[in-house]
Formats: structure tokens, sequence, C-alpha cells
């Protein structure tokens, strides 16, 4: 190959650093016109941020504008930034940062003290109202409600764990100790040569551990027992300041008071445990909010627990319409709450309830149909072995499922044409305390049956079922419902919905694991992720159907006019 020029010369265009303009533009002219922060900046300002200037209380220095640190705080987790130090870095080196802050520049302990304290209690408020524009706008319509639950990771150390049951076992050894010591007390005042005390007196062997009653159960009790044992050793001391007390009364002292300089203290310890349990399984040392749940994704691919909350999203459209965070990992549990709040957000908002609710076989539980039934609400919610019954899949060749029954002779019938009369009920409570009445049905005969080994592998004589005919009548409800069309479409649907938005948080976002401990902190976290999903899917509708962004100059919108109201409101079409 030659070498040679080829007699054109390269023309590179102008770069001069430093050069000064003659017209400077504003920092909002430097920003593109389809930019997603202009939807960010415009929302905001038109909301009404009244509860969140109500966590100020004035005098001392001047402080940032709420909005500002808002606008920041949400543009932030659109964009992936989630650290205060990332934002303040932002703020000096991002135009959009810039922008949105006036070119002010706070530090990372002014944002993160606003993300934790102002927020805590006024996130809702501010997520509530994105909704309403979106409600406003078309975009979302509360005809269908897509739930699903998912856990997410605390910040807590992944190995600081405190169990109920090795609490439970260290407080009973600890109380056994403490008894020990009671008893023997109580041995050593038996032989003391001193006349005894007057029965029903404070000295009596009854005011420290009586005959039968069981070992001590609290730290109070055993404070007073330690109380009255000092009082009674008082009392029998010999006066004078010659007299000394007997070996036996130097033992039952040096005795009583190891227990509050010992045990004492390791039980109050075990006592704030438990208080801080409130009747989970687990908690965090590092956060003691977070319960330590299984999750999908293990980081050590052996089935490890991790301290996490159980995040309940509901969606419509994939934007998020309400969010909760549990302590239990529940999910069927958490339903109940989760609609609470959710049915609370809308009419706090002046919205209307939601048409229909889909959910997978995680939620259906005889209580949670109950609950929709009464609210008025469509439930398209599967129950447990769903699928297994469509597939014909079970682990037994005749469940209680495929057994017939007879409504109006109220039996079932076995698989060999028995009829299986009702021999009781029950009652039971369920972990939420919902009441079930349960109804028992014995078959007469199953002795010599050729199916008894397929039927029931039971040691009982005969075949027994228990069953709630209002969960029955509930779960034949929504199996019809969700074999129709409707119910085929919503069953799809929930798949490409809610679990969408849990894949765009965890693996678009690479959010995995929050930032900030306790319910309070994570539940801000959340709020800002829900915004920050609501504005990106928003965003992007928006340049998918070419709708242009507001101008640089143009007016904000307030709560009587939205300068980002959708051109054909198809709610007001709907009407």
């Amino acid at each position: 190959m030659s070498n040679k020029p080829s007699g054109r010369g390269v023309v590179f265009k102008p770069y001069v650093q430093d050069q000064g303009w003659l017209f400077p533009p504003t920092i909002g002219e430097l920003i593109p016109a389809q930019h997603k922060v202009r939807l960010i900046n415009e929302a905001i300002d038109g909301m009404d941020l009244d509860k969140v200037l109500s966590t100020y209380k004035g005098g001392g220095t001047s402080s940032y504008p709420p909005k500002m640190l808002l606008k920041i705080l949400v543009y932030g987790y659109v964009e992936k930034v989630y650290s205060s130090r990332m934002l303040e870095k932002a703020c000096h080196e991002n135009i959009c940062f810039m922008w949105l802050s006036g070119n002010q520049h706070p530090g990372h302990n002014t944002i993160n003290s606003f993300r934790k304290h102002r927020l805590s209690n006024t996130v809702k408020d501010v997520f509530a109202q994105v909704l309403l524009l979106l409600v406003e706008q078309g975009y979302v319509q509360l005809k269908d409600y897509y739930v699903d639950g998912t856990k997410m990771e605390s910040v807590a150390n992944r190995y600081s764990f405190v169990w109920a049951k090795n609490v439970a076992r260290y407080k009973a050894s600890v109380l056994e100790k403490v008894a020990q010591i009671l008893a023997h007390i109580d041995e050593l005042s038996s032989q003391e040569d001193s006349p005894p005390p007057d029965p029903g007196g404070p000295g009596t062997k009854t005011d420290v551990l009586a005959e039968g009653e069981q070992p001590l159960s609290d730290s109070k009790a055993v404070r007073e027992a330690i109380s009255r044992i000092n009082s009674r050793l008082d009392s029998e001391m010999p006066g004078g300041e010659d007299t000394k007390p007997s070996k036996s009364q130097a033992k039952q002292k040096r005795l009583a008071g190891k227990l509050p300089k010992d045990h004492l203290p390791k039980l109050e310890g075990y006592e704030e445990q438990e208080r801080l349990l409130g009747g989970r399984s687990s908690y965090s040392k590092t956060d003691v909010d977070a319960t330590f749940m299984r999750t999908k994704d293990d980081h050590l691919g052996n089935g490890q627990l991790r301290p996490c909350y159980n995040l309940q999203v509901g969606t419509e459209q994939q934007f998020i319409v309400n969010y909760t965070v549990h302590q239990t990992a529940s999910d069927i549990s958490c339903f109940v709450a989760h609609m609470d709040d959710t049915l609370g957000v809308l009419d706090n908002a002046g919205l209307k309830l939601p048409d229909n609710v889909c959910a997978d076989a995680g939620y259906g539980s005889e209580q949670n149909y109950e609950y929709l039934e009464e609210k008025g609400i469509e439930a398209y919610v599967k129950y447990p072995g769903y699928h297994k019954e469509q597939k014909g899949k079970h682990k037994h060749a005749f469940p209680q499922q495929a057994l017939h029954y007879n409504e109006e002779g109220d039996y079932f019938v076995c698989p060999m044409g028995q009829h299986m009369h009702q021999v009781g009920q029950t009652k039971e409570k369920t972990k939420t305390g919902y009441i079930r009445t349960i109804h028992i049905y014995e078959a007469q005969n199953c002795e010599g049956c050729p199916l008894r080994g397929q039927c029931f592998k039971a040691k009982a004589q005969n075949r027994a079922i228990k069953i709630s005919h209002k969960a029955r009548q509930y779960r034949q409800k929504a199996k019809e419902r969700l074999q129709s069309l409707k119910g085929q479409r919503k069953k799809i649907q929930r798949n490409i919905d809610v679990e969408a938005v849990f894949g765009h948080i965890k693996q678009d976002r690479g959010f995995r694991r929050f930032m900030l401990q306790g319910l309070k902190g994570v539940n801000v976290e959340m709020g800002l992720l829900a915004i920050a999903n609501n504005f990106t899917k928003w965003h992007n509708l928006r340049r998918a159907k070419r709708i242009p962004m507001p101008g640089p100059h143009q007016p904000g919108p307030n709560n009587a006019q939205i300068a980002l109201e959708y051109p054909q409101n198809a709610l007001k079409m709907a009407a």
C-alpha cells in the first residue's frame, strides 16, 4: 500500500477552551427539551408540600427549600444515584442536578437528614400526589390492581441474627438457675436454729417460692423475690454492733446478692430481646426491624437466611399504585394490611377503589377472599394448589379437593362411594387473628377397603377430612373467575405487570439492598423508588407518544391547572 497523501487536507472542528459567551445561556437552556428532568421539575413544582413544611420547627439559620431537596432526591433515584455523597457530588458536576438545585450545593448530611427525617412520615403523601397526576392524565384508571411481594435485603449485617427460639431457651435456663438459688435459700432458712417467723409473715417460705408454684417467669417477679429475701434477712439479723450473723444467714445473703449481680441483668437482656422480636422468629442486631427471611437470590447459594423486609406492591400498567413494607415473610398474612393501606391512600386522594384485584396463589386464603368481598372488589386470586389442580398433579391419589360434596345431604363421597358425614366442628385461629370454622367429616368404615393405601395413610381406622365450607365456596368462585376469558387475560397480565416492576427495581436500577435502617427508613427509600418508577414510566410513555415536555420558561403547574395535563384525558372520555 502507498503512504502518499491523498491530496485532501484533514479538517477539524474548532476547539477553544475557556471561550467567553457574549450572551451566556441559563443552565436550563443547556438541557434537552425532551429530558425527563423537566417532567420531574414541573410535577414537583405543582405539589402541595405543606406536610413536609410542617416538619420544620423554624428559628436558627436558613434552610434549603424542601422542594429543591425533594427534586434532587427524586431525580437521583430516577438516575440510580442513591448515596447522599454521590448526590452532593452531582450537584457540583451534573448539569441537571445543578439546574434542579438552582446551582446551590447542599451537603450530604443535609440531603440525608432531609431524606431520613423530613420524609419519614410524608413520603407517602408525595407519592399519592404523583399517583393523582397519573390518574388525572389517564395513565392509571384503577380498574385492575395487581399485587405481589418480594424480599429486599436490609442494610444490616448478614450474620448479626437473634433467634426467638434461642432467646426462649436462654431465658428459661436463667430462670431455672434463679429457681435453684431461691430453693437453696429456702432450704437454708428452714435449717436455721432461730425460731420460725409468724405464718404468712415476710419470713415464710411462701414469700420466696410457694409449694408447687412454677418458677418465676420475669425479671419483675425475681426483683420482688430478692426484695422479700433481703427484708426477711434484715429482720432476722441480730441487733447490736458486736453481734455477727450466723453462717446460714451470711450464706443466704451471699446467694441473694448473686441474683441482681449475675442473673438479673441477663434476664432483663433476654426480655428486651423478646420485646424487640415482637412475635417474630428473628431480628438483626444492627437493624432490629429486619427479619431473617429466605430469598431466591441467595449470595451463598445454600438457602441461607438474610435480614430482609417483605415489600408488597400493587401496580396497574406497570405504574405503582401503592406499596407497603412488612416484617413477616408470608405474603398471605400481609394482604389485608396492604389493602387497608391502599384503600386509605386512594380515599385520602379522592380516588375510587380498584374494580378488580389479581394475585397469585400466595394470597388465596379465606380471610383475604372475605375481605375483598366485603369491599365490593372482584377477586381474581389463585389459591394454594391451583396449578396442581389444573394439571391434575397431586401428591395423593384422592385429595380432599377432588371428593364430591352433596350439599343437600351435607356429606362427602369417598372414592369407593361411601358417604362421609359430619362428626363435629371446631374453631381455628390463624396467625393474623382470623377465626375459621372447620367442619370434620369421617367415613363410616374403611376397614378392608382396597383403596385404603391410596386414599389415606393415617393410622386412624377411618378417613377423616377437615374443611371450611366458606373457604371452599370462595375457592370455587375464584376458580370460575380465573378460568373465564377475562380471568385468563388477567393472569397473563399479572405476570408482565407487577413482576416487571420488581425486575425494573432490582435489575435495571441495581437496587437490591436498602441503605437506611428501620421501618421508617425503609419506607422512605421504598417511597422514593416507587416515585422514581412512576416518573420513569411516565416519561417513557410521553416520549413514545411524542408529547412535548414543558419548555424551560413555561410557568409551573398548580393544584388547579396541571401544565403537564395529557391532551385527551382518558377518564373524561370514559365518563
